[in-house]
């Protein structure tokens, strides 16, 4: 059996294996993947567990389906996990955020703390990415309950690789990536990933430009030890972000006609711009082989800069769009994250223990300064754009918002297994934060509003699996997740933290060179802040809200040649109990019934170094705002892909995307929907040594 640091150093530092994925033969001069197993960290904290340990829906995506949509976001994966609708459209800084079961999923890096990047991300030195569905608030803290996106990232190796590609494509889109690695000395191994890119769109005005540089660095301090260096630095500009246009003229209809599709409401002298700088230090001991010390250091800084336009609403003329301008100017976020933790993997008799237990420490600073103008309307039909003027006299906001917060936690987990066919898992954590913001209100004689809140939680996990052959097992789970909360009762209390639990049970069988997947699950959650029926001024926590639902999939290869994946799922939201009753019984707002995927590629025996692809995404339609007054229509997006190695080294691509040029709507950074793009047509030149 490998030792606990092997398997670590395989992949990351907290590992589980999941049995579904993809290696390469080669054959006839091409690459045809084969199932294998599969390092995931998005769960737990221990070194070598199988995903049939794991008693939650998880869904993993690696280098099959990265080729196959020709991802160059995190977004562009996502899209494929069912249940999961976009928050943000492609055209804005909200491009990887996303619901799952109906709430908002959080994002991590090597399954080492919630990442809180500003941009887009993107995916040049991303390995693969997992996706635990459900609360996770033992694995991860404070945490909303739709699910945890996992980022693991390239490795630093021994072995010489390299590779590079560039890609060009319609609305003047230029990519350009390398990755390079390799031995730097006999302990030492050192890992570059780098990429730029610029694009346009149909919309009038609006480009992008992004450029990212990720370095790694892996020493062997000793035959039981090791330090890992991981950094990241990312620009991301854009310009004439649109804010959202109305839905009258755009799903509804409009008396002055239909709203050009590519109109913006935005103009060429707004902008944003976001940086980002995070880094990483981990370091591993080997106690012994079943005992394992590890710890992490993470730090992000995120800087920001904007001066965007804002649709503020449609005048009773159907056609003169009043407009503000938001402004903000050197916005700042610092967050640091330390894990300790001992992993190991003890006998007691009959039953097997495998357990960790650490401690983390979070600190949160941010400044935000915000500004906002009126300034002149626009034609939704004849546009004449004249530059932002931001005069004193039509400022209508100016005030500075800062806030810091302090976690600090203490977890347990520990699985038993009996009779190598029946698993029982339990873990607690223990949370202690203490946040404080600051509201200063430059219009009104820098008035000061100042909040704190100190709160305790305990959350807990529990879970059942029993495996009734080796290819067939099923769990029982139940999970918990909370996020603190600012404000006071009318007692001058402060709220209790909102709490989510779900309970799910699902089924796994491993058949051939296929899995199938299914589950089913329920997720409540409540002490929802809302307004306080006999005091206005104050809230209570008696909100209620509710997502129930399943999942089921099927992936792998049909032959050796014929990679499939198919999934589905069901999500029905319900908001229970509001302060608005217009609302209660309602769907949460962008939150599909129904979503679908399917993906596939065959190799072609008959032309070596040939294979072709498809991806198909279901959404059905979905409320557009918590009213439902109303809705994102259903769409069906078709893209397809073909991939022709020329010899070992380069390799071409063509890539259509929404093939049949369907309409596909997101929701508007602001307000209103926007229209993502329509039928586009790209190429890339692959080189690998």
């Amino acid at each position: 059996m490998p030792s606990f640091k092997s398997l670590l150093l395989s992949g990351s530092l907290l590992s589980i294996v999941f049995s579904v994925g993809a290696t390469e033969e080669k054959s006839d001069n091409q690459s045809k993947p084969t199932v294998s197993s599969h390092t995931i960290t998005v769960y737990g904290r221990q070194p070598d567990d199988t995903v049939n340990s794991v008693p939650q829906t998880i869904n993993v995506f690696d280098s099959e389906t990265f080729e196959l949509t020709g991802a160059d976001t995190l977004s562009d994966i996502i899209r494929l996990v069912p249940g999961a609708s976009k928050t943000g459209s492609s055209l804005d800084m909200f491009n990887d955020d996303f619901l799952m079961r109906g709430f908002d999923a959080e994002q991590a890096v090597n399954g080492l703390g919630l990442a809180r990047t500003a941009h887009p991300t993107d995916m040049v030195n991303v390995e693969r990415i997992e996706v635990l569905k459900g609360p996770a608030s033992i694995l991860y803290g404070q945490m909303e309950p739709g699910g945890t996106i996992n980022i693991v990232t390239k490795q630093a190796q021994a072995e010489f690789y390299s590779s590079g590609l560039l890609q060009v494509g319609q609305n003047k889109l230029v990519r350009g990536a390398a990755d390079v690695t390799g031995a730097l000395s006999s302990k030492v191994n050192g890992r570059l990933n780098m990429a730029y890119q610029e694009q346009e769109s149909e919309v009038d005005f609006w480009n992008y430009n992004k450029a990212f540089v990720a370095p790694n660095i892996s020493i062997d301090l000793t035959d039981t030890s090791s330090l890992i260096f991981e950094g990241a630095y990312s620009v991301n500009e854009w310009t004439a972000i649109p804010g959202g246009n109305p839905v009258s003229g755009t799903l509804k209809a409009n008396p002055n006609g239909q709203i050009a599709e590519s109109f913006n409401s935005s103009w060429k002298d707004g902008n944003t711009r976001r940086d980002s700088y995070s880094s990483n230090l981990r370091f591993i001991q080997e106690i012994k082989d079943d005992l394992l010390l590890r710890a992490s250091y993470s730090y992000t800084k995120n800087d920001a800069d904007w001066k965007e336009y804002v649709p503020f609403g449609l005048a009773d003329d159907n056609r003169t769009l009043e407009s503000l301008v938001f402004v903000g100017h050197d916005a700042d976020s610092k967050d640091t994250d330390f894990i300790l933790d001992l992993a190991g993997d003890i006998k007691l008799g009959e039953w097997s223990h495998k357990f960790v237990t650490g401690i983390n420490f979070q600190n949160s600073d941010s400044v935000r300064p915000v500004k906002l103008y009126r300034v002149e309307s626009i034609d939704l039909f004849e546009p004449r754009y004249r530059a932002m003027e931001l005069l004193d006299s039509a400022k209508l906001r100016d005030r500075t918002l800062s806030g810091e917060s302090e976690v600090k936690a203490f977890f347990v987990q520990d699985r038993i297994t009996v009779n190598n066919a029946f698993h029982v898992l339990a873990g607690l954590r223990y949370t202690d934060s203490d946040q404080s913001q600051q509201l200063m209100n430059h219009l009104d004689d820098n008035s000061v509003n100042n909040e704190k809140l100190k709160q305790s939680d305990w959350t807990t996990q529990a879970g059942v699996i029993y495996d009734f052959t080796q290819q067939t097992s099923a769990y029982l789970s139940r999970s918990e997740s909370f996020v603190p909360q600012q404000g006071t009762t009318s007692g001058k209390k402060n709220l209790e933290a909102e709490q989510a639990t779900q309970i799910e049970m699902g089924i796994r069988h491993q058949f051939a060179r296929m899995q199938l997947s299914a589950a089913t699950y329920l997720i409540e959650k409540e002490n929802i802040a809302i307004e306080d029926p006999l005091n206005s001024d104050f809230e209570v926590t008696t909100g209620k809200a509710s997502s129930k639902g399943f999942d089921l999939s099927v992936l792998g290869y049909i032959t050796q040649d014929w990679y499939l994946s198919a999934a589905y799922s069901y999500t029905d939201t319900e908001v229970k109990h509001t302060d608005d009753p217009e609302i209660e019984g309602n769907h949460f707002s962008n939150v599909p019934l129904n979503t679908a995927t399917l993906q596939s590629r065959y190799y072609l025996d008959s032309v070596p170094g040939l294979s072709i692809g498809a991806t198909v995404v279901y959404m059905d339609e979905r409320p557009g705002d918590d009213e439902s007054s109303f809705v994102l229509p259903d769409h069906t997006r078709l893209d397809i892909a073909g991939f022709y190695r020329i010899n070992e080294s380069l390799q071409f691509d063509v890539f259509v995307n929404n093939l049949l040029d369907e309409d596909v709507y997101s929701p508007g950074s602001f307000d209103g929907v926007i229209k993502e793009s329509g039928r586009t047509v790209s190429v890339q030149l692959k080189y690998t040594d």
